[in-house]
């Protein structure tokens, strides 16, 4: 007898996404859900921002794990729909059908690149720094009889901290001689962190470091901006750091300045009234997981898709100006008219058959090869054109709007392979990330050999190992296309490599 599907959807969300601070190998764990006539188990979403494993670095990894203590049976089987969410629809999704034992978990370790979330999708991924992850298991075939949802909400802590510090007497400081303070948090009771300043005779000039340490284990900085005040009170940025797009976090708690001891301290009339140097340090951190629970249960309504339920959670409380400011246009907007008028032009990139009026100031702040060209004794500094012969006239247009918008149009496979070839030329990562990841989610089995030689040539080890995982997903039919052959013939040692790499293993798994 057919007792029809039996359907749970759960939907997470994760606030302040950007500031999870876990290393590789590090989860974030949903709150257990529990949903009828699923015969007592229990459920939750296993999520490792930076990967779960050192193969997986770069990647999120996403499992759904079944809950070691609950009341089901000791093997239960279900069909599920894991995935990341996007506003525009373009979901990663993986599907399954397993058989959960107590304590057992399946997904991927390489569900999807951190870059994707965290860079070139991030207005799609993260609105309002606000992860949605969904997930779907049911059991049964037939019309949906049952269903279940949940919505649950996870939100990372976050604590910004300013501080002056002030160093007298700057100019008789010793190499490796600390000036510290101690700066106490009222938000976190006994918590405190402490800042120390001191320099490293490493050279003539002296690497000028800012250490802060937090005193609470749970506070991991996340970013961080120091600014030398000058004798007007002034701010002058003098160091960054931002490890949110790490794949592997970096320790930021050790931040050099970009002055060095010497060019402060010839600098003394403008950076040290009286010998007394004063730095302006602002501070964010992540102080780990500080609400988890599950907001809202729905049980035995018709079925709404995850994105009605997305949309619905995120549209609250949003102001409505939003809809006012989106008619206005943006920077980009207008640069893009000065683009297209070319208004007060002052440099021209010609290819072999056309030029293009470009402005340099403009090429300088978007590309440092484009801005060694034009404040260094090279000949494009006076000439006023810049040879490009090596790209099509389509290729140096699409380029110059990325360059102007921050945008491309009509992006084809034959477009995203020049254009990361000019982006790589010109060191445009942005344009490289967007070109790279637009290839990864089209590639076929016959155009994977043309990426694989792409990222080789081009020591691109993320969109190499992107591509190597699709051609040992789909391995017979790469290996045996004409294209894997004519690679053979032109890189027989990148081919060779490439197929050792399937006695590696697969990529979706078990956890437990």
């Amino acid at each position: 007898m057919n007792n029809g599907r039996k359907e749970c959807t759960f939907l997470w969300f994760i606030e302040n996404y950007s500031y999870c601070w876990h290393k590789n190998g590090e989860d974030l764990t949903s709150p257990e859900f529990t949903a009828d006539d699923f015969e007592g188990t229990a459920w939750n979403l296993e999520l490792s921002p930076r990967g779960d494993r050192k193969e997986a670095e770069g990647y999120i990894s996403l499992y759904l794990n079944r809950c070691q203590l609950d009341d089901g049976p000791v093997d239960f089987s279900v069909k599920d729909e894991l995935s990341v969410l996007a506003t525009d629809g373009l979901s990663t999704r993986l599907h399954g059908e397993q058989t959960f034992s107590k304590g057992r978990g399946y997904g991927r370790k390489k569900f999807v690149q951190m870059d994707k979330i965290l860079l070139h999708r991030k207005a799609d991924y993260l609105p309002q720094d606000t992860l949605s992850v969904s997930c779907k298991i049911w059991k049964g075939e037939g019309n949906v009889q049952e269903v279940n949802e949940f919505v649950a909400r996870t939100r990372i802590g976050i604590e910004e901290i300013s501080f002056l510090h002030s160093i007298e007497s700057f100019s008789k400081l010793e190499p490796n001689e600390k000036k510290t303070i101690q700066i106490k948090s009222p938000s976190k009771k006994h918590c405190a962190l402490t800042s120390s300043l001191y320099f490293i005779e490493d050279s003539n000039e002296g690497k000028v470091i800012v250490e802060i340490t937090p005193s609470a284990k749970n506070q991991i900085l996340a970013k961080c901006k120091l600014f030398l005040l000058d004798r007007s009170g002034k701010k002058i940025e003098c160091g960054e750091a931002d490890n949110r797009l790490d794949a592997t976090r970096k320790d930021i708690q050790n931040l050099p300045l970009s002055l060095t001891r010497q060019a402060i301290l010839n600098g003394k009339s403008d950076y040290m009234p009286e010998d007394n140097l004063s730095l302006s340090c602002e501070c964010v951190f992540s102080t780990g997981v500080e609400y988890e629970k599950i907001e809202r249960t729905l049980y035995g309504k018709p079925f709404v898709a995850c994105s009605q339920i997305s949309n619905d959670v995120q549209s609250k409380g949003i102001y409505n100006a939003a809809q006012k400011l989106s008619a206005c246009p943006s920077a980009l907007d207008d640069l893009k008219a000065i683009y297209n008028n070319q208004m007060l032009t002052d440099v021209e990139l010609k290819t072999k058959t056309k030029s293009f009026p470009a402005h340099k100031i403009w090429l300088c702040a978007r590309s440092p090869v484009f801005k060694t060209m034009l404040t260094s004794d090279m000949r494009e500094k006076n000439s006023n054109h810049i040879p490009i012969d090596d790209l099509e006239d389509d290729t140096v247009q699409q380029l110059l709007l990325f360059l102007y918008t921050d945008k491309l149009e009509k992006l084809s496979w034959e477009s995203a392979i020049k254009l990361y070839f000019a982006g790589d030329k010109y060191q445009v990562e942005k344009l490289k990330v967007i070109c790279s990841s637009f290839l990864v989610d089209n590639v076929s089995t016959t155009s994977a050999s043309e990426l694989l030689l792409l990222a080789d040539t081009h020591s691109d080890s993320d969109l190499k190992e992107a591509v190597e995982d699709f051609i040992l997903k789909h391995e017979e039919q790469v290996f045996g296309s004409e294209e894997w052959e004519k690679l053979t013939e032109v890189n027989s040692q990148l081919a060779l490599k490439t197929m050792l790499l399937k006695y590696r293993g697969g990529d979706c798994e078990g956890t437990g």
